[in-house]
This record gives C-alpha cells, structure tokens and sequence, in this order.
C-alpha cells in the first residue's frame, strides 16, 4: 500500500468515527428531550385500593349523599344536586374540575375546602368513580390528564 492509499484510508476512517459521534451526540440530545416531555406530561392518577375507598365511600356517605343520593341517584327536590353515579353528566368533568366544586362549592353546594383534607376528597372522587361505566371512567380520566386532581 502506497502513501497516498495509507491517507485516503486515514481520511475515511476519521469521517466515519465523526459521522458515528454526530450519530450518538443527535441520539443523546433526542433521548434527552423526549424524557423530559414524557417527564412533564400529567399522569393521572392511578385508582384506589380498598382502604382509599372505604374512606371516600364514609365521606360520601357523611357529606354528600343527603344531597345527591346514597348511591349517588341525585336529589329529586333539589335540581343543584344531580346524579353522580353516572346516570347524569358528573363522568364528564376531569378530576381537578370536581376537585375545585368540592372543595368551593357551587351553585347551591356548600364549599367543604375547609371541612375536608385533600385525601378524603381524592378519595370521595375515586369513590364516585367507581358508579362509572368502564367507558365513561376511561373517557373522564382522558379529560382528567388535562386538568387533574393537584
């Protein structure tokens, strides 16, 4: 092999390992950003166990079925106090959307912000979750990844 065989093999050798490192730095960087998207990206939460849900269900129970019903059928006297067992529209709001009702009020419903901590309301949502179909719970957890539970 001559000089100038020696060289050009030289000269191909470093545009490869270049191309290869701009390979792996450009692989890096788009590692990189697609963690911290999927980082930052709400993830609802995941349903309770029996222990959250025996807890929602008691501060259901003592707060709001003398309102909207044991089961959650609503108050036919009062038209403030709709159903929530999924018979009605409540599977439509996203979780922080009927965390803010709860703990501010709302039309004619009483604030309980100050009467409740934030883990019975989780748990009194995830409580009323459970009256949802499997279809209307998956279509308002999607809504939720947009305004979930804070």
């Amino acid at each position: 092999m001559n000089r100038r065989e020696i060289r050009k093999k030289r000269l191909l050798t470093r545009r490869r390992q270049k191309g290869l490192g701009i390979l792996l730095i450009g692989t890096l960087i788009v590692s990189l950003a697609g963690y911290q998207i999927w980082r930052n990206i709400p993830q609802v939460e995941t349903l309770p166990g029996p222990d959250n849900l025996d807890l929602g269900m008691r501060v259901y129970i003592d707060t709001c079925a003398s309102c909207h019903g044991t089961q959650g059928e609503g108050h036919l006297a009062i038209a403030e106090a709709p159903a929530l067992n999924g018979n009605e529209h409540s599977w439509h709001h996203p979780d922080g959307q009927i965390q803010r009702v709860i703990q501010n009020g709302g039309q004619k419903m009483p604030p309980f912000g100050d009467q409740l901590t934030d883990a019975e309301i989780t748990a009194t949502i995830r409580y009323i979750q459970t009256w949802w179909s499997a279809d209307q719970l998956a279509s308002q957890q999607s809504r939720s990844l947009q305004d979930p539970i804070r």
